[in-house]
């Protein structure tokens, strides 16, 4: 039932982040003579809206896009994504994904665990997080934004994650124990196999692998 469903939201959200929310860049600079890359002063707090010193083009707001549009989807319509999920992804689009750990691993906040994702989720938004567990379902599937993984992993505090990898998950199986970081999106609970709910936070992956891996 589960793995259907996430069949279903990956669809629904491909093509309507597909179908709708893909601009010109010269749309989000707010003018339609101007490229993003002529822009010089822009406010880090604000990546959605405004340009980089640096040259920003669609490819970059693709998965911050999707994830806008699906995170609804995938949770039921339990949540939205903040900005600040979204600016901090879009800010660092290359590292979604990031098939090198050691690009990632010196950027993860290593206080936070699920406890704290659990009772404060808005303190860590523009954070990266590692979690690693149980991996209790997996899926992907080629959309039209490319090949996407959803994993759910329960750690060792039996709280789990729903992670969204643009990317190939490799050989990575329901059973097997896997390691995720990522920036939080929201909280949302799903029904479980026993009839009751499950709390759990969406993630959007940057790195995905297998322990020992």
């Amino acid at each position: 039932m589960l793995k259907k469903i996430l069949s279903i939201a990956l669809l629904s959200v491909a093509l309507t982040a597909c179908g709708s929310n893909f601009k010109e860049t010269t749309t989000r600079s707010g003018s339609s003579s101007m490229s993003f890359a002529t822009e010089q002063t822009v406010s880090n707090e604000n990546t959605a809206q405004h340009a980089s010193t640096n040259e920003v083009t669609d490819k970059e707001y693709v998965f911050a896009e999707f994830l806008k549009d699906g995170t609804p989807v995938l949770t039921e319509d339990q949540a939205s994504m903040e900005q600040t999920s979204y600016d901090f992804i879009a800010k660092n689009s290359d590292l979604f994904p990031s098939t090198d750990k050691s690009k990632v691993i010196n950027l993860v906040d290593k206080s936070v665990t699920t406890k704290h994702l659990n009772k404060n989720l808005n303190l860590y938004l523009n954070k990266f997080v590692k979690i690693s567990g149980d991996v209790i379902d997996i899926e992907e599937d080629n959309i039209p934004i490319g090949t996407t993984a959803i994993v759910y992993i329960s750690d060792e505090n039996d709280n789990t994650v729903m992670a969204v990898y643009p990317g190939a998950s490799g050989e990575i199986f329901e059973g097997d124990v896997a390691t995720v970081i990522g920036v939080p999106i929201a909280n949302f609970s799903y029904e479980n196999v026993s009839g009751g709910y499950t709390n759990t936070t969406l993630l959007a992956a940057s790195f995905l692998a297998k322990e020992n891996q």
